[in-house]
C-alpha cells in the first residue's frame, strides 16, 4: 500500500501580501487601506509614516499614481453596490 504524501507549503511574507490584494495591486507594496484609516481617525502623521515607509518618494509618486489599488480593492467583494475606498481624489 503506497503512502499518501502531503504537500506542505510554509507561507512567506509575499504570500501574506498576496491576501491583501490592495497592496499587493501597488507596484511598492505601499498599505493605502493602513494610511486611509489612520486619515480618518486624524491621525496624519501616522498615515504619512505608513505611505512613506515603503516609498520615500511617495509624495511625488502620489501625483502620478494610476491608484491600481482601487482597481484591486475587496471592499466591493463584501456588500452589493459597496464602491472601492478611494485613494485619489476625484475632479
Amino acid at each position: 500500500m503506497p503512502r499518501k504524501k502531503y504537500q506542505v507549503k510554509v507561507p512567506t511574507v509575499e504570500d501574506w501580501r498576496q491576501m491583501v490584494k490592495c497592496q499587493a495591486a501597488c507596484p511598492v507594496f505601499t498599505d493605502a487601506r493602513a494610511y486611509v484609516t489612520a486619515a480618518a481617525r486624524g491621525e496624519l502623521e501616522l498615515g504619512y509614516k505608513i505611505a512613506h515607509d515603503p516609498n520615500p518618494l511617495s509624495t511625488i509618486c502620489g501625483r502620478i499614481c494610476g491608484a491600481p489599488c482601487e482597481v484591486a480593492c475587496r471592499r466591493g467583494d463584501i456588500a452589493p453596490g459597496a464602491k472601492p475606498v478611494s485613494i485619489r481624489p476625484t475632479r
